[in-house]
C-alpha cells in the first residue's frame, strides 16, 4: 500500500520573501503598534521618575538669622567663582594648549591709502585712519569669526575663538597673530581670513580709494609669558578662594551646613528635572517599528516552517508527487484597502510568467484533463476535495462546464475521507480529479485522501490549485 507524505521540511525561501512583503499590512500595522508600545514605556517610566523628582521635599524646615544667612550667601558666591574659573580652564581652548611651545601664524598687512594733501586745493578729510579702524573691528568681529568657524569646520564657540588671535595697529599696518590647538587648522584659518579681508577690501573702497597689502606671512612656535602668567593666576585664585571658603565653612554651625547641603541637593534635583522631563523620544519610536517588523517576519517563518495547511501549488508535485493540471487565481470578493499596491507586488512576483485571466487558466487546465482522459479512454470522473465544500461555486461551475465542452462526464461531492456518499460515487466512478485550495487544504488531508483513493484502487488523475 502506498503512502503520502504530509509535509516537506524545506522552506523555500522565495517564496518566505514573497509572502513577507506581500504582508506589507501586517508589517505596518506591528510596525506602529509596537513603535507606540515602546515609547509609551519608555514615555511612562521617564514621566514616574520626574514624579519622583519633582515631589522631593524642598521644603526648608531649619530657621536662620539674617547674619547666618549672609554666610550662607558669602559661601554660594565663593563657590560659584570657583566653579566659573575651573569651568574656564576645563573649556578654554587656549588655556588647554601648551604655552610653552605655542604655534602662532602672523600676518602683517599694510592700508596703502589714496589720500593726498594738496595745498592750492580744497581738501577732504583725511580717511587712513577709518580705514584702519574699519579693518580691525572687522577682524574682531563676530561677522568673521563665524565664517571662520563654518568655513574651518572648528570645534570652538565664537568666545573661544576670539581667544585664538588678536589684531594690533601701528600705524598703516595691521598685525594679526593667530593659534589654534590643532596646529593644522592654523593654515586653514590663516587662508579663510585672507580671502574674507580679500572681499572686504572691495566693499571699504566707499570709505575710500586705498589698497591692501600683505607684506608678511611667517609661523613660529613661542612661548607665551603672557598667558602663562594669566593661567597661574586664575589658578591662583581658585586656590585663594577655597581658602576662604573653608574657613567660612569651618565658622558655620550644624544647621548652616545642613542649610548649605540641602539647598545643594535641591539644586541638582532642579537640573535632574530638566533631563528627566518625559518626551517623545524618536529613538525608542523607531527601534519599536523594527522590533514590531523583525517579530511579525519571524512570526510569518514560523507559520511557514510549522504550516498545517497548502503554502503553493508546487507542493502537490514536490510533496505528493501527483500530477498539477494547473492553478486558478480566485479574485478576493472584497478588495482590500490599497489593494493597487497588492496588485503591483503580484505583477512584479509573476513578471516572468505570461499573465493568464481566471477564466483563460480554467480554460488551459480543463484542456489538459481533457487530453489526459482521452489518452487514458475515461468518459467520466469524479471532482472532489479536502475542501470541495468551501471551494468557490462559481469557479467550479465553470470548470465543470468546461469539461462538459470536451466531453468529460463530471460528478462533484465533498471529501472522499470525510463524506461516506462521496467515497461511493468517487469509487463506482473510479477516477478522481482533486480541487484543493491554497492556504485552506491541510496536508494530512490532503494525504489521507490520496492513501484513500489508492486502497480502493481509484485513479487519481490529478489535481488543480485555488489560489
Amino acid at each position: 500500500m502506498e503512502t503520502h507524505p504530509m509535509k516537506n521540511d524545506e522552506m523555500n525561501l522565495i517564496e518566505l520573501f514573497w509572502k513577507i512583503l506581500l504582508s506589507w499590512r501586517q508589517i505596518l500595522c506591528f510596525g506602529i503598534i509596537f513603535a507606540l508600545i515602546l515609547s509609551g514605556i519608555k514615555y511612562l517610566s521617564d514621566n514616574r521618575k520626574y514624579r519622583e523628582a519633582k515631589n522631593v521635599n524642598l521644603e526648608k524646615d531649619i530657621e536662620l538669622s539674617e547674619t547666618e544667612m549672609q554666610q550662607i550667601n558669602n559661601v554660594k558666591i565663593l563657590m560659584a567663582r570657583i566653579d566659573e574659573y575651573k569651568n574656564y580652564l576645563s573649556s578654554s581652548p587656549l588655556m588647554q594648549m601648551n604655552l610653552y611651545e605655542k604655534p602662532i601664524t602672523e600676518l602683517q598687512y599694510y592700508v596703502d591709502s589714496d589720500y593726498t594733501f594738496n595745498f592750492t586745493e580744497e581738501n577732504k578729510n583725511d580717511y587712513s585712519n577709518d580705514l584702519i579702524t574699519m579693518y580691525c573691528n572687522y577682524i574682531q568681529s563676530g561677522e568673521l569669526s563665524s565664517i571662520v568657524i563654518e568655513e574651518g569646520k572648528l570645534s570652538v564657540n565664537q568666545a573661544s575663538l576670539n581667544e585664538l588671535w588678536s589684531v594690533t595697529q601701528s600705524q598703516n599696518s595691521i598685525l594679526i597673530r593667530v593659534t589654534y590647538p590643532d596646529e593644522k587648522k592654523i593654515s586653514s584659518i590663516t587662508k579663510i581670513i585672507k580671502k574674507q579681508l580679500q572681499k572686504k577690501e572691495t566693499e571699504f573702497q566707499e570709505i575710500g580709494a586705498h589698497k591692501l597689502k600683505l607684506l608678511m606671512e611667517s609661523q613660529k612656535v613661542i612661548v607665551d609669558n603672557t598667558l602663562i602668567d594669566r593661567k597661574n593666576q586664575i589658578s591662583g585664585n581658585i586656590a585663594t578662594f577655597a581658602a576662604q571658603l573653608n574657613n567660612l565653612k569651618a565658622n558655620m554651625n550644624e544647621q548652616q551646613l545642613a542649610y548649605l547641603e540641602e539647598e545643594q541637593k535641591s539644586n541638582a534635583n532642579t537640573a535632574d528635572l530638566q533631563i528627566l522631563k518625559p518626551g517623545l523620544n524618536l529613538k525608542y519610536v523607531i527601534m519599536g517599528a523594527f522590533l514590531g517588523i523583525i517579530i511579525l517576519c519571524i512570526w510569518i517563518a514560523c507559520k511557514m516552517m510549522f504550516a498545517s495547511k497548502l503554502q503553493n501549488s508546487e507542493e502537490i508535485r514536490t510533496i505528493y508527487k501527483a500530477r498539477l493540471f494547473g492553478e486558478v487565481y480566485i479574485p478576493p470578493k472584497k478588495r482590500a484597502f490599497l489593494s493597487v499596491i497588492d496588485d503591483k507586488l503580484l505583477s512584479l512576483k509573476n513578471r516572468k510568467k505570461k499573465y493568464l485571466t481566471p477564466k483563460q487558466q480554467i480554460s488551459v487546465a480543463a484542456a489538459n484533463i481533457a487530453l489526459s482522459c482521452k489518452q487514458q479512454g475515461i468518459e467520466n470522473i469524479y471532482m472532489t476535495g479536502s475542501e470541495y465544500e468551501n471551494a468557490d461555486t462559481e469557479t467550479l461551475n465553470i470548470l465543470k462546464q468546461e469539461l462538459s465542452n470536451q466531453n468529460v462526464k463530471v460528478k462533484d461531492g465533498e471529501s472522499i475521507y470525510y463524506n461516506v456518499e462521496s467515497l461511493k460515487e468517487g469509487t463506482e466512478i473510479g477516477n478522481l480529479l482533486f480541487i484543493e485550495q491554497k492556504g485552506q487544504s491541510i496536508y494530512e488531508e490532503i494525504a489521507n485522501e490520496l492513501t484513500l483513493a489508492n486502497e480502493q484502487n481509484s485513479n487519481v488523475l490529478g489535481f488543480i490549485v485555488f489560489v
